[in-house]
């Protein structure tokens, strides 16, 4: 079983006091922030933006936050100067010092995206509580508020939605979705490049996820810090917290140590 952060405290204030240069990565919705009924009502707490805000500004700390939302939404909801971005699983991605990239091929995939939410427009419709977002770079189909009966029919139509468009795949999520360019590039890949950027190991990085795409940023750390949010995911992390709540408790903490 993944011990609670509280059994790893030693061993995670060694981390902390060991390395020169460490780079946190978080995710958002279910991390950072607690998820809510629809998306659009998700916000950071204000002691989480407090705790995450006291890190940045700690000498040889990094922080970033990685999510499937597009980055001007993350941006505006996290809303810390100094921080590092990365929207729409790690296609769009924002530095500190305000460098910009795109993930290779995203663009080209813009049109067939809009061809599979021509697809997709009459499932609102059909489906009451099923929603979808266009972040521009991907798309999600959001399924939280819709009956579980109508869920299976749901997958069917997505799937039939991207059928021929080679340019795209589909990847679930919690209650989502997810409608991607069919590229290698996610979460991990960012925060690989985020590591770089940072001139960091992996052994001197930390990553907090709840959800299943979160997975592919631990696959970049062997010999980090695999933290897992909640109990939905059932995955090796080399700790578990227990809801977002417990985020904000160890991030506090953290800052603590590390000044």
């Amino acid at each position: 079983m993944t011990p609670n952060w509280t059994e790893q405290r030693e061993a995670l204030r060694e981390w902390l006091l060991s390395h020169p240069r460490i780079l946190i990565g978080c995710d958002f919705d279910g991390t950072l922030a607690p998820l809510m009924p629809h998306a659009d009502e998700a916000r950071l707490p204000r002691v989480t933006g407090e705790a995450m805000q006291r890190l940045i500004a700690l000498p040889g700390v990094a922080l970033a936050v990685i999510s499937g939302r597009a980055i001007a939404d993350l941006r505006q909801r996290v809303a810390l100067d100094g921080a590092w971005y990365a929207g729409n699983h790690g296609l769009e991605m924002a530095a500190a010092d305000g460098s910009t990239v795109v993930a290779p091929g995203a663009e080209d995939a813009r049109a067939a995206l809009r061809h599979a939410l021509g697809r997709l427009a009459p499932l609102p419709r059909e489906m009451p509580g099923v929603w979808i977002e266009d972040k521009g770079l991907t798309a999600s189909v959001h399924y939280r508020q819709a009956s579980e009966d109508c869920r299976a029919q749901l997958e069917a139509c997505v799937r039939e939605a991207v059928k021929g468009l080679e340019a795209l795949k589909v990847r679930p999520a919690k209650c989502i979705w997810e409608i991607l360019p069919a590229g290698e590039w996610d979460k991990g890949t960012a925060l690989r490049w985020f590591m770089n950027r940072w001139g960091v190991p992996s052994n001197a990085t930390a990553f907090m996820g709840d959800d299943v795409t979160d997975l592919n940023a631990f696959r970049e750390l062997p010999d980090g810090w695999t933290i897992l949010v909640g109990n939905d995911v059932d995955v090796k992390a080399r700790m578990r917290l227990r809801h977002p709540g417990d985020t904000a408790m160890l991030l506090e903490w953290m800052a603590k140590v590390r000044a």
